[in-house]
């Protein structure tokens, strides 16, 4: 009877839908729900390989009724990159950990965060990084140039 339990729930679990907090490659927030590759257009689909040959590991998040994220692997770094359902390519952005990070920007986040904890940076189209970090249980971003020099700072 237990491991009947065990297995209905395991199953429930597997089957329910996640629910993500996204942050966008503009720094908006939102809602967004991970969903099967099966849910995403197929427009999408050939535009991320298409543009992004060789993916692996590639996760979908439905944004809104009409675009999508995905999150995937590429030679050796973790990328996102937002299409709407006709395959348009809106956003792309590099996640990174600290060791890709030049050092500058490093120590300018340092300098200005010296107890903030870094869980994700984006390498951005612009140039930008963007650090994204935790207080308490409050999402922020900070944005810096890659000579180090903050731009942004905010409630994700």
């Amino acid at each position: 009877m237990k491991n009947m339990f065990l297995a209905a729930t395991l199953g429930l679990v597997l089957f329910t839908s996640c629910s993500k907090n996204a942050i966008d490659d503009n720094g908006g927030g939102g809602s967004s729900q991970v969903v099967a590759a099966s849910a995403v257009p197929q427009a999408a689909r050939t535009a991320l390989a298409t543009n992004f040959p060789g993916a692996s590991e590639i996760e979908w998040q439905r944004s809104s009724s009409s675009s999508f994220t995905s999150q995937f692997n590429q030679n050796s770094q973790r990328h996102s990159a937002g299409f709407d359902d006709s395959g348009h390519q809106s956003s792309h952005s590099i996640i990174c950990l600290d060791a890709a990070v030049p050092a500058v920007v490093l120590e300018a986040f340092r300098a200005r965060f010296p107890t903030d904890v870094v869980y994700e940076w984006k390498l951005r189209n612009d140039g930008t990084w963007k650090a994204h970090l935790m207080r308490g249980a409050v999402k922020y971003e900070a944005t810096f140039t890659a000579g180090g020099v903050l731009v942004k700072f905010e409630a994700a």
